[in-house]
């Protein structure tokens, strides 16, 4: 083989393995995008909530603001005068002594959820069940209510618990059906008082 055919050949072979490795990257960064994409989206699924933090589908929100804006009306004076004394009116808070609570230690001390379900209990709080909570330590206390206005009165026995709006449906090991109070316990509060 003379010179020209032998760089030829070299050539073909570098310009061959060339597009067979481009092809290769580029079937690798297509798949890390889909898999990106896909994670992001059920991410941004599962994170869906209001500033509140109460979690609402985007058509029961878009229903929401229907509703509003269908209540809205022109510079009326009357209506004005109404809107004012609605935004003055302070709604009371929601007990929590009838409603389903869960209390979910998130701290690892042993029987801390059956400790403070015997506190609440004692406290007049009459449905109140433990379980494990198994999405990492929290250091605060934090509060899931159901709707706007409740946990206030179960606030008061915890240090500086945080009231969300929202529901637990992970890292819980009992059902949950009907409850409408989540208390993940944090280190803050792992003695009883």
């Amino acid at each position: 083989m003379d010179k020209k055919t032998v760089l030829r050949v070299f050539g073909e072979a570098f310009l061959r393995s060339m597009v067979v490795l481009m092809a290769i990257v580029i079937i690798g960064f297509s798949a890390f995008f889909i898999i990106k994409v896909t994670t992001d989206k059920k991410q941004m699924a599962g994170n869906s909530t209001t500033e509140s933090g109460s979690t609402y589908s985007d058509d029961e929100l878009q229903a929401m603001l229907e509703k509003e804006n269908a209540n809205d009306t022109s510079h009326d004076p009357a209506t004005e005068e109404t809107t004012t004394e609605e935004v003055t009116t302070e709604e009371s808070d929601i007990p929590s002594t009838d409603k389903k609570i869960l209390v979910l230690n998130s701290t690892g001390v042993s029987g801390l959820a059956k400790k403070w379900m015997d506190k609440l209990s004692g406290e007049g709080f009459s449905d109140v069940a433990t379980g494990n909570y198994s999405l990492g330590r929290e250091a605060q206390t934090k509060i899931y209510v159901a709707k706007e206005r409740m946990g206030k009165d179960l606030a008061e026995y915890f240090t500086d618990a945080v009231i969300e709006v929202g529901s637990l449906d992970s890292g819980i090991d009992v059902s949950t059906d009907g409850v409408e109070i989540f208390i993940v316990l944090g280190s803050n509060d792992t003695t009883v008082q």
